[in-house]
């Protein structure tokens, strides 16, 4: 009787407990970026507008966009925001490092952080676009940030947001 058929492949024990402790390293953080209710359920909390002001004003954040693309913002202690933002697809010699972002913002009566955007045209594109006025929701789950549309509505989209030093 030959043996051939009964020989299992066996992946080498350090290579298991590497994969094993990526892919628990990385749940957690993959788990918080699909909605509202699965950041809340990973433990995150609603950032009160004093700890915005603390952990985020006068610090570059970084993130993606609803469209697909990304922003790269300050939020300043006087109330502007200014940055830049990528378009989705946007070719990097067409945009350079992105396109002129500035506005305002300012927290309301339920402690969001509203914001009104514009985003400079250029690379051969004139005038600029007005974002709609949103107001926002943010999050920290450990030392991560996130935005939503809601705080209340467990299907809402979640956008990750990097605070950089």
């Amino acid at each position: 009787m030959s043996h051939h058929f009964n020989h299992e492949k066996t992946v080498p024990v350090p290579t298991t407990m590497l994969l094993g402790a990526a892919l628990l390293l990385c749940a957690p953080l993959a788990v918080a970026q699909n909605n509202l209710g699965e950041l809340l359920d990973a433990g995150a909390k609603v950032m009160s507008a004093e700890e915005f002001k603390r952990e985020v004003v006068q610090r570059m954040i970084v993130g993606p966009t609803a469209s697909g693309g990304s922003i790269e913002v300050m939020y300043t202690a006087n109330g502007s925001i200014a940055g830049t933002g990528t378009p989705v697809m946007a070719p990097t010699a067409q945009y350079g490092r992105g396109l002129p972002v500035s506005g305002e913002w300012k927290i309301d009566d339920n402690e969001r952080i509203c914001t009104s955007m514009r985003i400079s045209m250029s690379a051969g594109a004139p005038g600029t676009v007005a974002l709609p006025p949103r107001c926002q929701v943010w999050f920290k789950y450990r030392d991560e940030y996130f935005i939503a549309d809601t705080d209340t509505d467990r299907r809402a989209r979640v956008f990750r947001r990097t605070v950089q030093p």
